[in-house]
């Protein structure tokens, strides 16, 4: 065999194995879905529990019995869901995870699912220089940029989520999410879970779940997070304002929170009038897939709706029933037909 040939063929080799190598060390979380977390929505059948903010227990991205999940009240973010903060957070490592071992594997296309029954379509074009620059490079810039498209595919499956509640899908199939559906809580939970995760993602100090469970201390003293018997009383004092009712099918949300970030690039808080009077409510900014155009990728992501609702959400933006919702260009008409929807009744 020709030295040269054999020379090609053994770095050729090589670089295959320093490949699934990195790939291995990188994926934090062995290739393991996120897991869904139970909120504590206001109607809840098992009722809404308000926690401890200094006793939230640890983070797992496995199920974990050690993880304390319910309602804080905070002065600066208003109601915080932590199992939404938490899924959130894990969905973005999931996503990231995926992302890079597809980035280094120089994949133009992949696709993905998380916990609703629905696809994910990622197409990917890549720098022009991407075969030219050395593998470290490569390995670092994969890195960064499957942590910010891993934020950004995160909070667009939280909205697709909610939006899949609000046309009737239910997660444990008896009972519909209809009523936690774009709750006031829910938005701003899921951006902040988004954010934590990227913290925790670019932490090279500690583990995934050792970092998100100090961040999440952290970001809730940062809030000004109340006891739980100033979270009962804002509960109190929005019920009949908000939300009638008192238990699952006989409550009536009578406001939600629409803000997803699609129109000022960010997530305003919706504050009890009285519990902290002084505080100045803290907004969070939402992220974006052109973040990676830094380095010369461009991303378009479709969402294969594989649900029973599909046809009433693509018919509701004149698609034909099979269609693929393209995330920044149905989104905010999917939104905007829905705060119709409720203002009409």
């Amino acid at each position: 065999m020709n030295q040269n040939i054999t020379h090609k063929f053994v770095n050729k080799c090589i670089k295959a194995i320093l490949i699934l190598t990195v790939i291995s060390a990188f994926a934090g979380c062995s290739g393991k879905k996120a897991h869904m977390r139970f909120g504590g929505f206001f109607g809840s059948p098992t009722g809404v529990k308000f926690r401890d903010p200094h006793n939230l227990g640890e983070h797992h991205f496995r199920l974990s019995m050690k993880e304390k999940n319910g309602m804080v009240y905070t002065c600066k973010g208003g109601f915080i869901d932590i199992g939404h903060v938490r899924e959130a957070a894990d969905r973005t490592a999931y996503f990231k995870d995926v992302t890079f071992r597809n980035l280094m594997a120089h994949n133009t296309e992949f696709s993905f699912s998380v916990i609703e029954p629905s696809r994910y379509w990622v197409k990917v074009s890549y720098p022009a220089n991407w075969g030219d620059i050395s593998f470290q490079q490569r390995k670092k810039i994969a890195d960064d940029t499957a942590i910010d498209l891993g934020q950004y595919f995160a909070h667009t499956s939280m909205i697709w989520h909610e939006i899949l509640t609000w046309y009737g899908f239910a997660t444990l199939k008896l009972f519909p999410d209809t009523i936690s559906s774009f709750s006031w809580e829910d938005g701003y939970s899921d951006l902040l879970g988004t954010i934590l995760a990227v913290d925790a993602l670019r932490d090279n100090e500690r583990t995934y779940d050792n970092a998100m469970t100090d961040l999440i201390s952290r970001e809730l003293e940062a809030l000004d997070a109340q006891p739980a018997n100033v979270g009962r009383q804002a509960a109190k004092m929005i019920k009949g304002k908000w939300y009638t009712g008192g238990l699952y099918f006989m409550v009536n949300m009578k406001k939600h929170n629409f803000d997803v970030g699609l129109d000022d690039g960010s997530i305003s808080p919706m504050i009890v009038p009285g519990i902290c009077p002084d505080a100045v409510p803290k907004l969070y900014p939402v992220p974006d897939s052109k973040l990676v155009e830094q380095y010369g990728f461009r991303v378009k992501l479709e969402i294969e709706p594989r649900v029973f609702e599909k046809k009433q959400i693509c018919n509701s933006i004149d698609l034909d029933s099979n269609c693929r919702i393209v995330p920044n260009v149905h989104f905010p008409l999917i939104i905007s037909n829905l705060k119709k929807t409720e203002n009409s009744e």
